[in-house]
């Protein structure tokens, strides 16, 4: 198959084989890119024209267990050590991959405003000051740790408070007033 054609599913796929796992070799694997958009080829099986990178245990192991998604968001099979990658290769994923998963670090909380059942922020961050909105922050707020959290905004952008004691007691009365 060229790397112009992409591989589609024969049928309808049952149960059993969704639930497969598929470990792939990451010796095997050649990443490109076209454009923005990040490509993979298998050798002697196919290529896939946009590649997503995803990490499995993003929190407990960042630098393993890597998902490859085709461009319709199906698992094409798991990097269990990208270490295993060429050098070009690795630098390619590992550049997806912070683009992925910029988050940045919410250092303080400027204000904060409820309309309309969504929450207006503004913070300060690592990387400057941000505005963004929240909404259902019963599902849009994650607790990976004790006194850690992640706000997950409306277009899907994480904004992570590491330690919500080293807030001050502004920010704190802010966060908790609205989560």
């Amino acid at each position: 198959m060229s790397a112009s054609e992409e591989k589609q599913p024969e049928g309808p796929v049952s149960l059993v084989e969704a639930s497969q796992l598929i470990f792939l070799d990451p010796r095997r694997l050649r990443f490109f890119v076209h454009g923005a958009t990040l490509r993979v080829t298998v050798e002697e099986e196919c290529s896939y024209l946009k590649v997503s990178v995803l990490r499995a245990f993003p929190i407990s192991e960042p630098h393993r267990f890597l998902s490859l998604r085709d461009g319709a968001n199906k698992e094409i099979g798991l990097i269990v050590d990208p270490e295993g990658l060429s050098l070009e290769n690795r630098a390619l994923v590992e550049k997806e991959l912070e683009r992925r998963y910029l988050v940045p670090v919410v250092t303080r909380i400027v204000a904060a405003k409820e309309r309309f059942g969504t929450v207006e922020w503004t913070v300060r961050t690592d990387r400057g000051e941000r505005r963004f909105m929240t909404r259902n922050l019963r599902e849009m707020v994650q607790r990976p740790s004790p006194g850690r959290i992640i706000l997950t905004d409306v277009d899907g952008n994480r904004y992570d408070i590491r330690s919500v004691g080293d807030l001050s007691s502004t920010s704190q009365e802010l966060l908790f007033r609205h989560i």
